[in-house]
């Protein structure tokens, strides 16, 4: 995680990557940058409590795998970690609502078998739809990459999507990165 100013908005961002998620109730920004990965975020307006995660990989895992994962590389231990960190905080269940955001198809991988935007999401979904926490926004899919900035105590999300082959370029480095690194399983 890196911390930063955010001039703009008064206050302190921190920046989340792959495998990464932060909550918190202070007046501060939670922001990413997605591919095709998927961020979900859990905000309780009630308490001024949000989070976000930001994972690479649905969760097509080996036993192995899936008991060593202390961080959030897949989605499924992902949202369970970020459910776990806003509980740590004070805050209800009952009281959430989530966003999805990212998915984006960026990165080829063996040619059109690629589906792991796909399965991103679809695991964002049924998680949040199994645990009953009611999804009020989502931005998935498309072939561009996201940028996302969340104000912790009203649970706004600012999201800017750009095809802008600079951003693209960094964000499929990062995921080729996991990818010869053996992180991404098909």
């Amino acid at each position: 995680m890196h911390i930063r100013n955010a001039n703009r908005f008064e206050t302190t961002m921190k920046i989340i990557y792959p495998g990464e998620l932060y909550a918190s109730k202070k007046d501060e920004i939670i922001g990413t940058l997605l591919g095709s990965c998927v961020s979900v975020c859990l905000i309780d307006v009630t308490k001024g409590i949000a989070g976000m995660n930001h994972f690479m990989l649905p969760g097509k895992i080996s036993r192995h795998d899936i008991l060593k994962d202390r961080m959030a590389r897949y989605g499924i231990t992902a949202i369970k970690h970020l459910m776990a960190e806003m509980k740590k905080l004070g805050s209800n269940k009952a009281d959430w609502e989530a966003k999805i955001f990212g998915g984006g198809k960026i990165l080829a991988i063996a040619g059109d078998r690629n589906t792991i935007p796909e399965d991103n999401i679809r695991v964002a979904r049924m998680i949040l739809e199994f645990e009953d926490i009611p999804i009020v926004k989502s931005d998935v899919g498309g072939i561009f990459t996201r940028k996302l900035l969340m104000e912790v105590k009203s649970g706004k999300v600012f999201l800017k999507k750009t095809t802008r082959d600079d951003i693209i370029e960094k964000v499929i480095h990062s995921e080729k990165e996991y990818l010869s690194r053996g992180l991404l399983v098909q």
